[in-house]
């Protein structure tokens, strides 16, 4: 798919104009056939913003998933998402994956783990599904990762335990959680518990490099089945060594048919 601009000015549905996106249509088949891919169809969109036209394209019923390149600025085998990619990142209304700089270039690998940032919110739980359903479909397994951000004033004891602090029972509660997601992932997929103490941004972007995929959900506020960024997923598109996708909130989906 690409957005083919046209001077503002013109008509769209001129005639020449679509036999010009035609042309650019069939240009884009012969790439995809001498890549060696399998491609159902290649659209031409007119429009002269590309964020634009993307954004109406994952409001569709049927688009499943969109998938943006990294900007050329970034490092190779990077994150790092151009103005288009921001666009959708906050915002677009299906679920939207990055690949660092580079990764097309690099030697091919199958889907092997695929990680999953998990937090035990609703808007996790609808990327543990996802992720669920694509281990199963591509037979990987997943690696569940959860990390405990300390608080800073949470050293006072709670009422909870005699002599527990506010950190310890907010970890312990956090753990607990993991744990019943790690005991719900289906038999047939091989899980791996990952629950780390630190930052989750940090954290998250150092696991990227040790998963074929990563998963995260989207922040927990903002518009009903839209995806939108939050601080840790904010630096995983911009330093994760491996493909992003980041789902939209609240909106349950099947990235396979």
């Amino acid at each position: 798919m690409t957005v083919f601009a046209h001077h503002p000015l013109h008509d769209p549905e001129d005639p020449e104009l679509i036999s010009v996106r035609a042309q650019a249509r069939d240009t884009l088949l012969e790439l995809a056939r001498a890549e060696g891919l399998e491609i159902a169809d290649a659209r031409v969109i007119p429009g002269n913003f590309a964020a634009r036209e993307l954004q109406r394209v994952t409001e569709q019923p049927d688009t499943g998933l969109i998938v943006v390149g990294s900007t050329t600025r970034g490092l190779v085998g990077r994150l790092l998402v151009g103005g288009v990619g921001e666009r959708l990142l906050a915002g677009g209304a299906s679920p939207v994956a990055v690949a660092p700089r580079g990764y097309g270039e690099q030697e091919p690998s199958s889907l092997r783990c695929i990680g999953i940032g998990f937090d035990g919110s609703r808007e996790a739980q609808i990327a543990l599904g996802a992720a669920v359903a694509l281990a199963q479909a591509c037979r990987a397994r997943i690696r569940l990762i959860t990390v405990f951000q300390r608080l800073a004033f949470g050293a006072a004891t709670t009422t909870a335990l005699p002599g527990e602090s506010a950190n310890e029972v907010l970890r312990r509660e956090l753990r607990e959680v993991h744990d019943t997601a790690i005991g719900a992932i289906p038999p047939d997929v091989e899980a791996e518990s990952r629950f780390r103490d630190g930052a989750a941004d940090e954290v998250l972007v150092e696991e990227s490099g040790a998963v074929d995929l990563l998963v995260v959900g989207s922040r927990g506020y903002g518009p009903r089945g839209a995806v939108l960024l939050g601080s840790a997923s904010t630096a995983l598109a911009r330093a994760a060594s491996c493909p992003l996708i980041v789902t939209p909130r609240e909106a349950p989906f099947d990235l396979l048919p």
